[in-house]
């Protein structure tokens, strides 16, 4: 390196192969990415789960969560521990299918997790590793988007028009690789997608 010269910068992620990349088959054309609560700058990371329109051409990122500690429901239970860089923002509804609650705050402090605060108990108790979905509701009961694509490769938000590739197909998944989870509605709406489980 030159005298004199500094140089800092965030090096690129290391690529990692979350599915067997020859079974990969995308969607014809690029889709226009719905950006409403995303951040320009902020990082969508390859294999989102996505819920795309195929007619239209339009697509939503799926906003499912990983919990990564047990949570045990009760009135002074409104803490639930994350796994970091989901897509998780105030004011969304999060659901199991038979319970849910509204993310009132977003805790991003800690290096090792993200705490969502809710604004009422969840309601049931919730599993280590167990995925939440963005709900329609508060109820919990119904997600808002269900995933039938998976983002091809990493984009960054940007402000405009954000056109992305999908995939349609692909085997081998590893879903402890992946940053953002597929709930099992999302995996029972892919016929297309295997996952190594």
């Amino acid at each position: 390196m030159s005298a004199g010269f500094t140089y800092n910068l965030t090096p690129e992620p290391s690529v990692e192969e979350r599915y067997d990349v020859q079974s990969g088959v995308r969607r014809r054309g690029a889709y226009k990415l719905d950006t409403t609560n995303l951040n320009v700058g902020d990082y969508l990371p390859s294999f989102t789960p996505i819920a795309a329109n195929l007619k239209t051409k339009v697509c939503v990122p799926v906003r499912n969560v990983k919990v990564i500690e047990a949570y045990a429901t009760g009135a002074e239970a409104l803490t639930i521990k994350i796994a970091k860089n989901s897509l998780a923002y105030v004011g969304m509804f999060i659901g199991n299918g038979s319970k849910g609650a509204q993310v009132s705050a977003i805790d991003k402090s800690n290096a090792g997790y993200d705490v969502l605060t809710i604004a009422a108990a969840f309601g049931a108790n919730i599993a280590k590793d167990a995925v939440l979905f963005e709900a329609a509701a508060v109820s919990g009961t119904t997600p808002k988007n269900v995933a039938n694509s998976a983002l091809f490769e990493r984009k960054k938000i940007e402000s405009g028009i954000n056109l992305i590739a999908l995939l349609m197909r692909a085997f081998e998944i590893e879903p402890d690789k992946l940053v953002i989870p597929f709930s099992d509605k999302d995996k029972a709406n892919l016929p297309y997608f295997q996952f190594n489980e």
